[in-house]
């Protein structure tokens, strides 16, 4: 499993919602482009299903993503279908109070489709995969800090 964290300035609803908005991911991550609930989901909630679109250089793809956790000021975790990923915000308390602690993790729970894992072997998306996506989750609690401490 992977996991970044971040110390924000800001309370847990707010942080939530930020992580939550899958429509609005893409202001945040540098290869999420952002996401639309699939019917009847409209938003947020256990066992809801989203749409997630995604671009790496050249490379579009959509991902097809159900929510597995989805608790209020606490936790939002979805999986990646395509993937056998499942990907998790977790919210935490500081230390001081005054804040929160953002976590952002990924684990595998299953072995990837075909197309993906040799999309994966070949660079498209970008050698050193694994890698990547680490870097990608600095980034995208970064400029959630941003965002979330502005408001």
């Amino acid at each position: 499993m992977d996991e970044v964290s971040i110390t924000i300035s800001a309370p847990p609803e707010r942080v939530w919602r930020l992580v939550s908005d899958v429509t609005g991911m893409g202001r945040f991550s540098p290869e999420c482009k952002g996401g639309r609930w699939v019917a009847p989901a409209s938003g947020p909630a256990l066992g809801a299903r989203f749409r997630g679109r995604n671009r790496r250089g050249l490379i579009f793809w959509t991902t097809d993503c159900t929510v597995v956790e989805c608790e209020e000021g606490k936790v939002f975790a979805f999986e990646v279908a395509q993937s056998k990923v499942r990907w998790g915000y977790r919210i935490e308390p500081d230390g001081d109070g005054d804040g929160v602690v953002l976590t952002e993790w990924r684990e595998h729970f299953g072995r990837p489709h075909l197309l993906i894992r040799a999309v994966d072997s070949s660079g498209l998306v970008g050698f050193r995969r694994e890698r990547l996506m680490v870097e990608g989750m600095r980034t995208t609690l970064g400029r959630i800090k941003e965002v979330a401490e502005r408001e």
